[in-house]
């Protein structure tokens, strides 16, 4: 006697529309991850929360709320801070910051940081005052920075020229991504190009 298996006579039928179903819905997903990382990239490219606030220098003749006014001193120097502040929520990494360049009438020699205080009327070697270091600022978060440079390159300009800093260069990192931006200084700082006979290197 034999044994025969009895078929079912189940047969799955193609559906050509459940298939496209099946890969418009994929297609979909696909698009809305696409768009949701190009979103955080785009979010991340644009994302610049510094800002600056609070000046603070050595004592100069001319300053008002908008502007200190330097006058130059062959072979002199000069310090002023200010806070860098992180107005958003995310935590940036500050990797440098640049003021002035080395032909410029001031010549930054030395950058520090503090904590707290008002820095930029601080000397050099005072304990509250470390070198800079790149570091971090969580949200809400600041920090002073403290600028020391030397007056310089007088030669290059005319007397009586003014050069006037009103912004500074940060290098700062968030979200796995290395940004520059240029943020105002909360004040411009004058320099005025010194006369012939206070400047050595100008040739007449």
């Amino acid at each position: 006697m034999g044994v025969g298996r009895k078929s079912s006579g189940t047969v799955l039928a193609y559906d050509p529309a459940e298939r496209w179903t099946a890969r418009a819905w994929a297609l979909l997903a696909y698009l809305v991850v696409l768009a949701a990382v190009a979103g955080i990239v785009l979010f991340a490219l644009r994302y610049q929360p510094l800002s600056a606030a609070n000046f603070a220098s050595e004592s100069v003749a001319q300053s008002d709320s908008k502007m200190v006014r330097v006058g130059y001193e062959n072979g002199g120097t000069f310090s002023f801070g200010f806070l860098v502040v992180n107005d958003g929520p995310l935590p940036v990494k500050v990797q440098g910051i640049q003021i002035t360049g080395q032909s410029e009438l001031l010549v930054t020699v030395g950058l520090e940081t503090a904590p707290k205080r008002d820095a930029g009327s601080l000397a050099q070697g005072d304990p509250s005052l470390d070198k800079f270091l790149p570091f971090t600022l969580a949200g809400s978060d600041r920090r002073w920075i403290v600028v020391r440079t030397r007056f310089g390159n007088c030669g290059r300009f005319a007397a009586g020229a003014l050069e006037t800093y009103t912004r500074f260069k940060v290098t700062y990192s968030v979200l796995g991504l290395t940004k520059h931006a240029w943020v105002p200084l909360p004040k411009d700082i004058g320099v005025d190009s010194p006369p012939d006979y206070a400047c050595p290197s100008r040739v007449a």
